[in-house]
C-alpha cells in the first residue's frame, strides 16, 4: 500500500492534470454541489475520475479522508483503463 504522501501526489484525472492533493484543496475551497464542483477539478465532462472524485468530494464532507480507499479507487481506475486501451488479455 502507498502511504498518505503518494497518494496526495497521485495524478487524479488526466484532463485536469491536479493531484489528490489539488482535488481535496478545491473540494474544501467550494461550496458547489459535485457535479459543478468537478468540472474545477478536471475541466472536463468525462466520467473517467468520477468514482474516485466523488470519494474524495464526500470525505470532504465528512472531514476525514481514506487515503487507502482514495488510492485504491485510483488504481484500479488506471488498471481498467490500461485493459481497455492496451488490448491486454485477461484470462479469468
Amino acid at each position: 500500500m502507498k502511504d498518505k504522501d503518494e497518494i496526495l501526489k497521485m495524478e487524479i484525472c488526466e484532463c485536469g492534470q491536479k493531484s489528490v492533493a489539488d482535488a481535496i484543496e478545491i473540494f474544501q475551497d467550494t461550496s458547489l454541489p459535485f457535479k459543478k464542483a468537478k468540472k474545477l477539478v478536471t475541466e472536463c465532462n468525462k466520467s473517467c475520475c468520477r468514482v474516485p472524485l466523488m470519494k474524495i468530494y464526500d470525505m470532504t464532507q465528512f472531514g476525514r479522508y481514506d487515503y487507502d480507499e482514495i488510492g485504491y479507487v485510483i488504481e484500479q481506475r488506471l488498471e481498467r483503463i490500461k485493459r481497455l486501451g492496451g488490448g491486454e488479455d485477461d484470462d479469468v
